[in-house]
């Protein structure tokens, strides 16, 4: 074996994941902590019609999270369990809040405009039709005829035009500028049931807006101006991106959690994992004596490896680090060690048979690569399942549990098996728990 490769594979290694590490620690992107570990707020959305569909629900898993982030809040968890949508708010700890965050499930309405009342307020009772207007008055409108939906997703955008003003521009779906046109050449042309020229776009019946339709057809995005402020516009263009809610949702549940009792859990997970570590390793230093080094070398490059994957995961992705995480990580803790007790078992074994352990540490390897791997598979499928099929803390767990499986390979095979190779070379580890072992008894007759 060349042991400038060996020693190559070290220090690749480590330089990667020490970089990584470091850059981590440097920016501060550590794992994001779930609302068990940091405490929050936990809102239970469904739906107030049955029968929506996976593909329903996950629209507004994103159009939720994406109001959430929009507010401030860092890395919101919103998915789908069955069919509710669950949002969770670490660090938020007022239960108020967290509702008017998580209030964005209005539809999007887009009505014709028969009448304004410029004098009338929100105070007083209103017609079936009449709606309150932003600027403080009421206007009756006509029937829906469209939704949010004819908007395509995310693409309203404020802008300033040639004049210094700002304006919203939003493009019009494939389905839905069929539908928008057919509204705008209602109002363009000023007939009764639009008599106004103007077209309301309403949200949990408000009326956020009502432009003036100025041209019968939009070819594919629609410009809405006007006395806006620039605060004024964007919260139009929110309303756009909001607008294709499929259905209503309401707020079933609400659940806190207190900062103390997630700090509580995530000091106690803390030392449950080390008084675990600090046993194994003491029995693993009693076993394998110098042997040992090398576990505790490889242990150590692991947890380094594992948080540095955790905290890209947090940065790349919407999953925090729960409690179920945690757990995840601790079981990893066991598959990791007995990848040293399979690779180890099988050195003493070559040294039993009178190898030396230079010989013998290439060819335990080789021998229990396969194993390792199979091994670590089993895990890793499992994990994947897991992740696939379930919902809530058990996709933690499944996420962590992939995760350490995954390092616990390339940590044995870029740091572990190179770092063998290179002691088994040296004079080190003769006559230790390894090397004691291999004298082999005198045959009969033989010259003492």
């Amino acid at each position: 074996m060349n042991n400038k490769r060996l020693w190559a594979s070290i220090i690749v290694f480590l330089a990667v994941v020490g970089g990584l590490f470091t850059m981590s620690v440097a920016t501060g992107n550590t794992p994001v902590l779930g609302l068990d570990l940091k405490g929050g707020v936990s809102v239970i959305l469904a739906p107030e019609e049955a029968g929506a569909s996976n593909e329903d629900l996950t629209i507004i898993r994103d159009l939720v999270r994406d109001q959430l982030e929009s507010t401030g809040i860092a890395e919101p968890d919103v998915r789908v369990e069955g069919q509710n949508v669950i949002v969770d708010l670490p660090g938020v700890n007022d239960q108020a809040e967290a509702l008017a965050k998580v209030s964005v499930s209005g539809i999007v309405s887009l009505r014709p405009v028969l009448s304004c009342n410029l004098g009338a307020t929100a105070d007083e009772s209103l017609g079936q039709n009449e709606l309150p207007n932003l600027d403080g008055g009421t206007c009756v409108v006509g029937a829906s005829d469209a939704t949010g939906e004819v908007f395509v997703r995310k693409s309203a955008g404020v802008d300033l035009d040639q004049g210094g003003q700002w304006i919203v521009t939003v493009d019009l779906s494939d389905s839905g500028q069929t539908q928008w046109n057919a509204l705008a050449a209602e109002c363009y042309a000023g007939g009764p049931t639009c008599p106004t020229s103007q077209l309301a776009i309403v949200l949990d019946d408000v009326i956020q807006s009502a432009p003036v339709v100025q041209t019968p057809n939009f070819p594919g995005s629609v410009q809405i101006s006007g006395s806006f402020t620039e605060d004024e516009a964007r919260s139009l263009a929110d309303v756009l991106n909001r607008g294709a809610f499929p259905f209503q949702m309401r707020q079933e549940r609400v659940e806190t959690v207190s900062p103390t009792a997630g700090h509580d859990s995530l000091n106690a997970a803390i030392i449950a994992g080390l008084i675990g570590a600090g046993v194994m390793l003491a029995f693993m230093v009693a076993y394998y004596r110098k042997l040992a080094v090398v576990i505790i070398a490889g242990l150590s490059v692991w947890g380094i490896t594992v948080f540095t994957l955790a905290s890209l995961v947090s940065q790349w992705t919407n999953y925090a680090l729960t409690l179920a995480g945690v757990t995840g990580i601790i079981v990893a803790v066991g598959v990791t060690v007995d990848t040293y007790v399979v690779f180890f078992e099988r050195l003493r074994e070559e040294v039993r048979h009178g190898r030396s352990l230079r010989n013998a540490a290439p060819r335990s390897f080789t021998s229990t690569w396969r194993t390792i791997v199979s091994a670590d598979l089993v895990s890793l499928m499992a994990s994947l399942i897991l992740f696939w099929l379930s919902v809530g803390s058990v996709k933690g767990f499944a996420l962590y549990l992939g995760l350490t499986t995954i390092c616990d390979l390339l940590v044995c095979f870029f740091f572990t098996r190179p770092a063998v190779f290179l002691l088994a070379q040296t004079r080190w580890l003769q006559g230790d728990s390894v090397g004691a072992t291999a004298s082999l008894p005198t045959p009969i007759g033989a010259a003492s």
